[in-house]
């Protein structure tokens, strides 16, 4: 089991220093898209600073900058593989039945990244985009 809280805190640095190191670089981004992986264990930022958001139909591979950073979570992809894939997220523990696909995962992670992300935004003057890869999940804050 992946309790996943225990990432909390390295997702949040991890958004935020890549934010605040493509400022020093490229200054102010338009939006930030947060582009995600569950079951092969990644997360990646992403940043416009000509597109709009609209001119990429929600759809981080078609930023300005594709794959800025790159975050690994092996043992989200670890577990996943596993016989009986289990995750817990405050408090709760959600299984993942591999019979009914990977969209069970995709929405407990989107799930899991939305408050994090909220949180993140409230700091920023940028409009963001969370999306799981090939999923339906996807939202703009």
């Amino acid at each position: 089991m992946i309790d996943l809280d225990e990432n909390k805190k390295g997702i949040t640095e991890f958004i935020n220093n890549s934010i605040s190191r493509f400022q020093t670089e490229y200054g102010l981004p338009t939006s930030i898209g947060i582009y995600c992986c569950p079951w092969s264990g990644w997360i990646t930022t992403n940043f416009n600073i000509k597109t709009k958001l609209t001119e990429t139909e929600n759809n981080c591979p078609d930023f300005d900058f594709v794959e800025y950073d790159y975050m690994e979570i092996p043992e989200w992809e670890d577990e996943y593989e596993s016989e009986n894939p289990e995750f817990k997220t405050s408090g709760l523990v959600k299984r993942v039945n591999h019979d009914l696909g990977d969209e069970v995962f995709n929405k407990i992670i989107f799930d899991y990244l939305k408050p994090i992300v909220a949180e993140i935004k409230e700091q920023k003057d940028s409009i963001f985009l969370i999306q799981m890869l090939d999923s339906n999940f996807e939202i703009v804050l």
